[in-house]
């Protein structure tokens, strides 16, 4: 998933840019957060397999947790320093799958240039951060 600061991608290169949730080459999920200095801040987590599984995957941050990964209703790892966040400044555009010029964003670890290919069921963006407790009821649903 990358966040863009423009909805047309022919101008996508002259706007903000990030990967947020993506795959290493190898298949571990990572999750990214930039620092108010600019610097990629990753969680990695686990090799997914896309298919045959439904797997439930949750990122979080706040300034006073840090950068947290969720893979199954469990926390996988977090990144406790990450408490500070470099947002774009303006409206921003969520995509999946992959990013809307076929080229790159800031990505950190995240392969971000190439497609995903699998299947989304539910796709979520709240304005806080979630506790384990709305983690496990979203996974229940």
């Amino acid at each position: 998933m990358s966040m863009h600061t423009r909805a047309d991608a022919s101008l996508i290169q002259m706007g903000w840019c990030k990967a947020f949730l993506g795959f290493s080459p190898s298949g571990q999920i990572i999750a990214n957060v930039w620092s108010s200095s600019n610097i990629t801040i990753s969680a990695l987590g686990p090799q997914i397999q896309t298919t045959p599984f439904w797997t439930h995957i949750v990122q979080t941050w706040s300034s006073t947790n840090g950068l947290r990964l969720y893979i199954n209703n469990y926390l996988y790892t977090s990144v406790s320093n990450a408490t500070t966040y470099l947002g774009s400044g303006s409206q921003n555009y969520a995509t999946l799958g992959t990013v809307l010029n076929g080229t790159s964003c800031s990505a950190g670890q995240i392969q971000s240039t190439s497609q995903y290919f699998g299947d989304i069921d539910d796709f979520r963006i709240f304005s806080r951060e979630l506790t384990s407790t709305d983690i496990c009821e979203l996974a229940n649903l």
